[in-house]
């Protein structure tokens, strides 16, 4: 039996302290001029990576903030955002702010990842060999569309980078107030409410997250057709070794009761690793294929709400084989900066190198 080539099965990824090290010998090199795509609100990791890049690297650096807009932030996030962009000011000469309206006003309507995809399209690439985009400040409404924009745009710079800082007790600490309904993000609706698609069958993989058994519940009741089965995505390694087993007991009723998971259809990834999500729902989606082609077909639909690297290993998945992913997106968030907010060794930043000369692409000349 053949399954589908995966496009990122020999993906090049740097962790454990290998990315900055990576980062300063590839843009040393003087052909190099880069385009950093960040966010630029209260998450204190927004300063992380630009201050890395300005530090390691020869190359110039162009660089477009995101400000995403919410209603009635509090003053605290508001003071954090405006402090971090004071700083990434100073560190970045050329740079640009784009404030991105996650809510239309007149009816709350979802309206950023459109925003963010129509400008990602009217980029301009003059000159520029890589682009990396800095998803750990930047919600995953506006990372998916926009890194889906960047690859499917043939203008854009061969190489696309993804850098990340894996820090889950800080994702953890970032607690969201979730809107009333559930949505597909934008440009992420797949072969959801088709007609052709009726009588597939519908797979539905939730993310697991401390205190989201609302949000989850209002994902599983938007979906069209209904899921027949669903596979929960527990983090495992994590770095809580008990996180597992916590969550487990947390969602028992969810998992015996509600949804009536059979224990062998939990699905457990890597915390500290994408690419171990992403092939897990690959295969899950190859057999499933073959299972289901002579009766309407598979359909996968994801929900990645939890940490920054398993939303990227969702994120991989979904754009290779179009999947549906579908999230309650934030109103506002409440947070309380701890000690570990402001500590981010090299260990810490993950680096994914989605497209480019690595893989025998040819920059423009």
């Amino acid at each position: 039996m053949s399954y589908p080539t995966k496009r990122w099965e020999k993906c090049i990824m740097h962790r454990d302290g290998d990315t900055p090290s990576f980062l300063a010998e590839w843009f040393s090199k003087p052909d190099k001029h880069v385009f950093l795509i960040g966010g630029a609100g209260f998450d204190p990791r927004s300063t992380a990576v630009a201050k890395l890049l300005t530090s390691c690297s020869k190359a110039p650096i162009d660089t477009l903030l995101i400000r995403e807009q919410r209603p009635l932030p509090s003053s605290g996030l508001l003071e954090g955002a405006d402090k971090n962009i004071v700083a990434l000011k100073q560190m970045l000469p050329n740079l640009v702010l784009r404030e991105v309206n996650i809510f239309s006003a007149s009816d709350f309507a979802l309206t950023g990842g459109r925003q963010i995809a129509e400008i990602a399209r009217g980029l301009q690439w003059s000159g520029i060999t890589d682009v990396v985009i800095d998803c750990s400040a930047l919600s995953r409404g506006i990372v998916f569309p926009l890194v889906r924009s960047v690859l499917s745009n043939p203008a854009a710079p061969v190489n696309l980078h993804l850098l990340v800082i894996d820090q889950p007790s800080l994702d953890d600490g970032i607690v969201a107030e979730p809107t009333e309904r559930a949505s597909a993000i934008h440009g992420f609706k797949g072969r959801l409410g088709l007609e052709s698609s009726q009588q597939a069958a519908v797979l539905w993989l939730p993310q697991l997250v401390a205190g989201q058994q609302a949000s989850l519940a209002k994902i599983l009741s938007s979906l069209e057709p209904k899921p027949h089965d669903i596979c929960p995505i527990l983090p495992f390694p994590s770095h809580d070794l008990r996180k597992p087993e916590k969550l487990i007991t947390e969602f028992r009723t969810e998992l015996e009761s509600t949804w009536e998971v059979d224990p062998r259809n939990v699905i457990f990834a890597s915390e500290g690793n994408p690419l171990d999500l992403y092939r897990s729902i690959l295969r899950i989606d190859d057999e499933r294929g073959e299972v289901f082609k002579e009766t309407g077909g598979s359909i996968l639909v994801l929900s990645p709400i939890g940490s920054k690297l398993l939303s990227i290993g969702a994120l991989m998945a979904a754009i290779e084989r179009d999947f549906p992913v579908v999230c309650v997106e934030a109103l506002n968030y409440k947070f309380t900066p701890g000690v570990e907010a402001q500590r981010f060794s090299d260990e810490k930043l993950v680096h994914l190198w989605l497209k480019g000369e690595a893989y025998g692409e040819k920059v423009a000349s």
